[in-house]
């Protein structure tokens, strides 16, 4: 008799996927059903990534007795040499707010390897001008790990619709040595468009971004 199906917490199930070997990264995107839509795995290519894509099919089926099809699990493999590590990222350590009157301050801390950051941006609390003060908040915490000679500043950020998906939008301009770079990022709104915000502006700046 097959087991019964276990609720998924969705970090629990990600941060699981990610303890197997040769795993950099996991995004989980989930159904309104609650179940698992896809899978999306960045890894080293040591490994076949069909093995890769096994390892997880039997993970899921041992801790949450899901049988998940193979097709719903992409894996993309890093090339030997290149640049993306994980120490040479930051990622999200909290997220927070707090609201006087009309007033919202958004709070973002950010963590590498090596430090913990922390950027505020405070103005009016509208929808839109809410989800610019996450992205601000969240390129001033990214100002701490910067290498000098590089600024960045947001141009827009916006929710749109793509498919049965929401996804949040964030434009960064990167300025180096004089030189405009046009920097783009996005994530699925999974819960709350704010952490979308700010996974949204990491991922326009992770990866082109040198970190001191």
């Amino acid at each position: 008799m097959a087991e019964t199906p276990k609720d998924i917490d969705l970090q629990e199930c990600e941060n699981l996927i990610k303890q197997i070997r040769d795993v950099i990264s996991v995004n989980i995107v989930m159904g309104e059903d609650k179940k698992i839509e896809e899978i999306h795995v960045l890894a080293e290519e040591n490994r076949n990534a069909k093995q890769l894509v096994r390892d997880i099919e039997t993970l899921l089926r041992v801790e949450y007795g899901i049988e998940l099809d193979h097709k719903k699990i992409s894996i993309v493999q890093l090339q030997k040499g290149q640049n993306i590590t994980r120490d040479k990222r930051v990622k999200i350590n909290a997220i927070s707010y707090s609201l006087q009157g009309n007033q919202l301050e958004a709070i973002v801390e950010l963590a590498s390897a090596k430090k913990t950051c922390q950027g505020r941006s405070v103005g009016i609390n509208s929808r839109r001008n809410n989800l610019r003060l996450f992205a601000e908040a969240t390129l001033e915490a990214v100002n701490g790990f910067l290498e000098d000679g590089i600024t960045l500043t947001l141009e827009d950020v916006a929710p749109f619709s793509l498919g049965s998906k929401n996804i949040m939008t964030t434009a960064v301009t990167l300025l180096r040595e004089g030189v405009e770079e046009y920097l783009i990022g996005s994530a699925v709104i999974k819960q709350d468009e704010r952490e979308a915000v700010v996974r949204a502006t990491l991922g326009a700046i992770n990866r082109r971004v040198p970190f001191a």
